[in-house]
């Protein structure tokens, strides 16, 4: 089974829901590395499923064109308008990730191991050696001041 099936079924059925927007507007995403893997996955699945998309025709044959001016280059550009994107492969990956877990023989709440390129097991700060002790960072400590003899 592959891990990041049931990862990407949650962001098919909750659509997306991790992405938030701030009171300025702007977006910004608080994700795991899992969701983000997940993510890019089902959207190279989505890329892979739309990548030959056909022109959009009239009833009459013509092939659909649109037009936009582009301010920057002062040039107006044509673009041939696709057909409308179908979705057909979700549920197909919704009905895979539903058999995996059918079949499943552990409990979902199983200890699961971490791939060795997962960013949590990196190190827990980005000091290049070994953080001293507390105690012993003390009693180096030196100050500007010089002690009086008072």
């Amino acid at each position: 089974m592959c891990k990041s099936l049931p990862i990407i079924f949650h962001c098919l059925v909750f659509n997306n829901r991790s992405i938030t927007s701030n009171n300025t507007g702007t977006q910004r995403s608080i994700n795991s590395n899992k969701v983000y893997k997940a993510k890019k996955q089902l959207a190279a699945i989505d890329w892979n499923f739309h990548v030959n998309l056909e022109a959009a025709t009239t009833k009459t044959g013509n092939v659909i064109v649109t037009r936009k001016y582009n301010q920057h280059t002062k040039e107006w550009n044509s673009k041939v308008v696709k057909v409308k994107k179908k979705y057909d492969y979700i549920p197909l990956l919704m009905g895979k990730i539903l058999r995996a877990r059918r079949e499943d023989e552990d409990i979902i709440t199983r200890q699961v191991s971490l791939n060795e390129g997962d960013p949590a097991l990196l190190v827990s700060t980005i000091a290049a050696t070994l953080a001293p002790s507390s105690k012993e960072l003390f009693l180096a400590r030196k100050s500007r001041f010089k002690a009086s003899d008072d």
